[in-house]
């Protein structure tokens, strides 16, 4: 990979990091356990 692509896609990364990080928050806010949580990810397959 090149160097501007490398920083990209590491960017990239730490934004959807980010993301994730304040979905769950979210989902704590409302109530949602961690365990909730897990189960539900779990259930969910990655593309």
């Amino acid at each position: 990979m090149e160097e501007h692509n490398l920083t990209t896609h590491l960017k990239s990364i730490e934004e959807l990091d980010i993301e994730w990080v304040q979905l769950i928050m979210e989902a704590l806010d409302l109530g949602i356990d961690k365990e909730e949580i897990r189960s539900f990810l779990q259930g969910k397959q990655v593309v």
